[in-house]
């Protein structure tokens, strides 16, 4: 399907976290939809190589930023872009998981700084540049952890309860000025990050699904939803997070985690 973003946002996009999972397969769909592409990531190599086979196979410009968000710096570097970027997908995002006071404090200080630091900064920065415009679409990808307490994931799902109330509260902000602001919060989604969390996700009643599937379903929701929750079972569980009293949620919550992540890290 066409999303028709560069007849209404203009030709440019750009996607954080660009060489796996989610942020990945929107630079695809972006690209295959007419929209030349900024990828942003840290690894350089694979950045360069997945740019030229984006640009060989839909026939468009892409240009590369190799920026860690977990740096003023990184962030610095995506701001300083020439590019007249009409569109942003943020989807860079580092997760941690475990007993809270054995988390080691600089991985929780870099992770704020790419979940909640860096999509803040950029949000404020291209925002102002598509005000100017007078178009633009920012989506911005949270977690379904944000949605309700989760224990053992607690600075992860604090950061991406901000991403939600933030992306949200821009949403009625800047409609009025011709930004569209959009929300995407997926549960278990079958990326690089999820395998490596050492966390047994069969015992988390969340249905997994495949990166391309989220990345469509957040991308269609840029300019229609605010919040876009894919999968019909993830959608009753937010709805059912919703309406149960928070302390029932978050130790029912603390007993569904707690099985699924390893003893050594309890």
């Amino acid at each position: 399907m066409s999303f028709n973003f560069k007849q209404k946002y203009g030709g440019w996009a750009l996607v954080t976290g660009a060489t796996s999972g989610i942020g990945e397969q929107m630079a695809q769909q972006l690209a295959e939809d007419g929209m030349n592409i900024v990828l942003v990531a840290r690894r350089e190599q694979e950045l360069k190589e997945y740019a030229q086979t984006l640009a060989s196979q839909y026939s468009v410009e892409t240009d590369v930023i190799v920026a860690d968000l977990s740096t003023q710096d990184g962030v610095d570097k995506i701001k300083a872009t020439e590019h007249d970027i009409g569109l942003i997908a943020l989807s860079a995002g580092l997760e941690t998981n475990g007993a809270f006071e054995k988390l080691d404090l600089d991985a929780e200080r870099r992770l704020l700084h790419v979940n909640v630091n860096s999509v803040m900064e950029l949000s404020h920065h291209f925002s102002n540049t598509m005000i100017a415009r007078g178009k633009g679409g920012i989506l911005l990808v949270a977690s379904m952890f944000g949605q309700m307490a989760s224990p053992y994931f607690s600075t992860y799902a604090g950061s991406k309860s901000f991403v939600i109330n933030f992306g949200q509260s821009l949403y009625a902000e800047l409609k009025s000025k011709g930004v569209d602001v959009s929300v995407l919060s997926p549960g278990l989604t079958k990326t690089p990050m999820a395998v490596s969390t050492g966390v047994n996700w069969k015992k988390v009643p969340m249905a997994a699904r495949a990166p391309e599937k989220v990345a469509k379903v957040g991308l269609q929701g840029v300019g229609k939803r605010v919040l876009t929750v894919p999968g019909l079972r993830n959608n009753i569980m937010a709805f059912m997070a919703d309406l149960t009293p928070r302390k029932i949620m978050a130790l029912s919550m603390q007993k569904i985690l707690n099985g699924a992540l390893d003893a050594k890290r309890l």
